[in-house]
């Protein structure tokens, strides 16, 4: 048996993100079988560094501060930045999912759920962090002509908890933008904070401000009320393609000259963005129908039985609020549905099929091809271990840090 290649892994374990890209690595270290991956508990927010008489084969890390970027470059051991930082550019090669491409899910998203006003909420946690996500979501709408109001954090906010003064600035701010409006915010830590002060300033979530967070906690989601909608970035898939990046390292490739990004992966969506912002009541009236019946074989013909408005009314309001047909919206609902069902099931595809309206499995996958070009097996196998990524423990699901060697 040959020598065991020593990992440090210095990625938070508190949060979806960080355990989910832990695992991805923790499935290719074993499949090779001669990795040794070192690991402790750690917050998202915690200052990482490498034990000093650490003398391991490579690190996968969250490159969020300068010394950590100066340590790595300075030992000149193999490493790759899991981060949106961009620490040690050109020097430590990164692998991770691309902020232009969440940030074009979530406007889309908005839009096709009929938003024309939007808004961005930074994070209060990454300090010296350059925001080209949110950036980059300002500049995806400003494309399509709509702006986008932003709010600005306080130079001095360092704790998941802001103050009464920082609270009260976003209660105010909240209640000065137009309405309904869609709002992304930073993550899901920040979002709950944007529902928290929603609550307090008696707005309306979903129906006033639909919020979503950038990315995915599954804590932050679950406790939050409503729940809330977030982007999955797919970190056991970055983590996989990270760890793979790592052993062509150590094995002595030269370094990509480009990061690696990797697309975001869907929006799951719960409460928080559970609406359609539509100002014509009929036009509401009919999408609501759409929501309620899509599990049934519905067409057309039988929204026009339910909703007082003519076919051509119909098919005309429909392309100006949502820049889509009746038909094209049931599909879409039905699809949106089958995805969820694909994530969070273990269902066979004829019962998510029939869930979602669709009289066979066939019919399910033509749309999922039409809709996401790919097919309902295809998303589930690359999607399919995630939704146990919370349950699952990684503390003790890898090697940790030796007491002599812990930072």
């Amino acid at each position: 048996m040959g020598k065991r290649a020593k990992v440090a892994i210095l990625i938070d374990t508190a949060t979806t993100w960080g355990s989910g890209l832990i695992e991805g690595v923790a499935e290719y270290a074993n499949s090779l079988e001669d990795w040794q991956c070192f690991l402790g508990p750690r917050r998202k927010s915690d200052r990482m560094m490498l034990p000093e008489n650490w003398d391991g084969d490579g690190v996968i890390a969250r490159v969020t501060h300068q010394d950590l970027a100066d340590q790595l470059i300075a030992r000149n051991i193999p490493a790759v930045d899991v981060s949106w930082y961009r620490l040690g550019e050109g020097r430590i090669p990164r692998c991770t999912c691309d902020e232009v491409s969440i940030a074009e899910l979530a406007a889309n998203y908005f839009i096709e759920r009929g938003f024309r006003q939007f808004a961005y909420c930074p994070s209060n946690q990454r300090p010296n962090y350059v925001d080209r996500f949110g950036q980059a979501f300002i500049d995806s709408l400003k494309r399509r002509t709509y702006t986008c109001h932003a709010f600005v954090q306080s130079d001095d906010v360092d704790s998941y908890l802001p103050s009464a003064h920082e609270l009260a600035r976003m209660v105010d701010w909240l209640k000065s933008l137009p309405k309904p409006i869609g709002l992304l915010a930073f993550d899901s830590v920040q979002a709950r904070q944007v529902t928290e002060s929603c609550h307090i300033a008696g707005i309306d979530v979903p129906h006033e401000v639909a919020v979503m967070g950038g990315e995915h906690d599954l804590l932050s989601c679950t406790i939050s009320k409503p729940q809330l909608s977030s982007i999955d970035h797919s970190p056991r898939r970055v983590g996989w393609t990270a760890a793979q990046l790592l052993a062509r390292l150590m094995a002595g490739e030269p370094p990509p000259t480009e990061p690696i990004l990797l697309p975001a992966a869907r929006v799951i969506t719960r409460q928080s963005t559970d609406t359609m912002a539509v100002g014509d009541d009929l036009l509401a009236s009919a999408i609501q129908f759409i929501k309620e019946n899509s599990f049934r074989r519905i067409q057309v013909s039988d929204i026009l039985r339910e909703v007082p408005i003519s076919r051509r009314a119909l098919e005309k309001g429909f392309r100006k609020c949502l820049g889509r047909s009746p038909a094209q919206e049931i599909r879409r609902v039905r699809v949106d549905h089958a995805v969820q069902l694909l994530c969070d099931t273990a269902w066979a595809m004829p019962r998510i099929a029939m869930a979602c309206g669709f009289e066979r499995p066939e019919l399910l996958t033509r749309a999922f091809r039409r809709e996401l070009r790919t097919t309902p097996s295809e998303f589930r196998k690359q999607h399919l271990k995630e939704r146990q990524q919370q349950a699952a423990s990684v503390d003790g699901a890898l090697p940790r840090f030796p007491r002599r060697l812990r930072g």
